[in-house]
């Protein structure tokens, strides 16, 4: 229900009332235009225009048309604290579904919307991660520890650090959202099942983007992002490809997992690896993230999200438009968003020294963007002398003998 009507909204349409009127005749259809532009029912404009005129006449009060009502006026507002106690008592895990909540708590659902539009309630989203060992946490202490410059107590630019990691990349994805007239429909989509979505694995590699001084010139970090498929002559015609035409298939996920018993990943200290790493000069490491840590790594912490969101803009029916749309999105991307994600692990990284190596933090906002505009995004974030020192307290505790590869911080 609207408001009443203020004296000065009262007069503003008094006084159009009056310039359109003709010998204090109002046109026809005047009220109920006031009365939609307004707002308002058109019985308020008839009693409005009728009270101006009796006061006018000298048949009523001379203040007839201004409102009545000059303070708070209805029903006093319903407490909320009791409200708020019905719900409180309710355990966090249990506040799901507004109605159920509310007929548990003894109170309507317009009582617990009410209380959702003022803020005192909020719906937060809770999502599913990983569940880490005590021996997966001093990883994570470590991993963090490692990434740390003790001389200056800040995280390390990681100019030195190339990422490296595989995607799955769907063709479509099960739940689409469209902005649509009331004519129009959202457009159709048809799959077998959502099973049989194609789909493709990818291996990305990512750096930070930086400056190069020889070439005067800015790198954008992407080394580049393949597809694991293989290309090959169809043997016979069918509804996709005709005989003779080249065509793309991708491996099996079942054969690219840790099936029979097989690691997922080759050995840091392979002979193999350490002689492709030395040759022609280069001092190249391979480095595994902790386990169950998705959050140390770039791509899964929010590079692929991002490959993803671009890729799905895109029509896609067949593995051909798959590797078509990811390297396009690939492409797209922008070093903002690839040194975003950098500066992301750095603030990943400041949680976990904080949280003992637990992953049950939110990663703080910083608003980069913001930050970025006004000329003060740093390039390391400052790492906290405390949650350094305990750190390194709980590697010793646990006579871990990476402990004293860290100093205890002044």
């Amino acid at each position: 229900m609207p408001p009443n009507l203020t004296d000065d909204e009262r007069r503003e349409i008094l006084d159009e009332m009056l310039e359109r009127s003709i010998d204090g005749v109002l046109p026809r259809g005047l009220r109920s235009e006031l009365a939609r532009r307004w707002g308002r029912a058109r019985t308020t404009m008839v009693t409005l225009w009728a009270s101006y005129r009796a006061a006018k006449a000298g048949t009523g009060a001379k203040d007839a048309w201004k409102s009545k009502i000059k303070q708070k006026s209805g029903r006093k507002r319903k407490g909320r604290a009791a409200t708020a106690a019905k719900l409180r008592a309710i355990p966090v895990g249990e506040r799901q579904v507004v109605r159920q909540v509310a007929t548990r708590a003894g109170v309507t659902r317009y009582m617990v919307a009410a209380l959702q539009k003022e803020g005192t309630l909020a719906r937060r989203t809770s999502r599913i991660k990983p569940a880490l060992t005590h021996d997966n946490k001093l990883h994570r202490l470590e991993f963090a520890l490692a990434h740390v410059d003790e001389s200056s107590m800040t995280f390390e630019p990681m100019l030195d650090v190339i990422h490296v990691d595989e995607k799955w990349f769907n063709a479509d994805k099960d739940k689409r959202s469209y902005l649509v007239f009331e004519d129009e429909m959202p457009p159709p989509r048809f799959f077998k099942s959502k099973r049989f979505i194609p789909k493709t694995m990818f291996l990305a590699a990512f750096a930070r983007p930086r400056h190069d001084p020889h070439r005067n010139a800015c790198w954008d970090g992407k080394l580049g992002i393949w597809a694991f498929t293989e290309e090959f002559t169809a043997q016979r015609t069918s509804r996709n490809r005709k005989k003779g035409e080249m065509a793309k298939t991708g491996p099996s996920s079942t054969h690219l997992g840790p099936a029979g018993q097989r690691e997922p990943h080759v050995s840091p200290f392979d002979p193999e690896v350490l002689a492709a790493g030395s040759e022609g000069g280069w001092n190249i490491r391979l480095m595994c993230q902790p386990p169950n840590s998705p959050d140390t790594n770039v791509c899964d912490l929010g590079l692929f999200a991002s490959l993803q969101s671009l890729q799905y803009r895109k029509y896609m029916r067949n593995i051909k438009d798959i590797i078509q749309a990811v390297e396009e999105a690939y492409n797209e991307m922008s070093t903002e968003t690839l040194n975003d994600i950098f500066l992301s692990l750095q603030n990943c990284m400041r949680c976990i020294l904080e949280h003992d190596g637990g992953n049950d933090y939110k990663i703080p906002h910083m608003g980069k963007a913001k930050l970025r505009n006004a000329g003060l995004l740093p390039f390391v974030l400052p790492c906290e002398s405390s949650h350094y020192n305990r750190a390194v307290n709980q590697l010793h505790q646990a006579a871990r003998g990476s402990a004293f590869m860290f100093s205890l911080s002044e």
